[in-house]
């Protein structure tokens, strides 16, 4: 009976000690597992501020070739008719839209009635049109990928008519 006993002993003894490797085993693997992901997310940090880096840099080039020409039309303006001067600007400026429309970035396209989304209303001026009828853009607004990035800033009308029928119903 001492041989049986000191058999399961023994089996027990290796059972217990494949388990123990075995955790020891998973405990190394899950181990490896997350500084590989430490590891992975540093790499990450590094490439996106790569990314990031590579993209400004393009930018900055594109908008030294405007200023570059900002600077050229500075030089001649002393010997340059008024005509030759605003030629000058109106291409700079064309220039400066093309960089943003190669981003996709492009002015939000006139409305004719006011829209909270892609509107800033600063005046509301007293007018014979439409209530929330925009009178005049006062800052153009841009959108990118679909996105408002800046809203345009608008001069919104007030109609008189009914500001008067609002003043006729509030006496009666």
């Amino acid at each position: 009976m001492a041989s049986k006993k000191n058999k399961k002993e023994n089996s027990d003894q290796k059972k217990l000690e494949s388990l123990q490797k075995e955790n020891n085993d998973f405990k190394n693997i899950a181990a490896r597992a997350q500084a590989d992901l430490v590891n992975y997310r540093n790499r990450m940090k590094i490439e996106l501020l790569e990314i990031e880096h590579k993209a400004i840099k393009n930018f900055a080039l594109k908008i030294l070739s405007v200023i570059d020409d900002i600077d050229l039309a500075i030089e001649n303006s002393e010997d340059s008719s008024k005509e030759v001067l605003l030629g000058g600007l109106s291409s700079i400026r064309n220039k400066f839209q093309n960089i943003l429309k190669i981003k996709n970035i492009n002015i939000i396209e006139e409305n004719k009635k006011f829209d909270p989304y892609i509107h800033e209303a600063l005046l509301k001026t007293d007018s014979n049109q439409e209530d929330g009828s925009i009178l005049r853009v006062l800052r153009k607004g841009y959108v990118m990928n679909n996105e408002v990035i800046r809203p345009a800033q608008v001069e919104i009308a007030e109609n008189l008519n009914n500001k008067n029928l609002e003043k006729e119903n509030k006496d009666v």
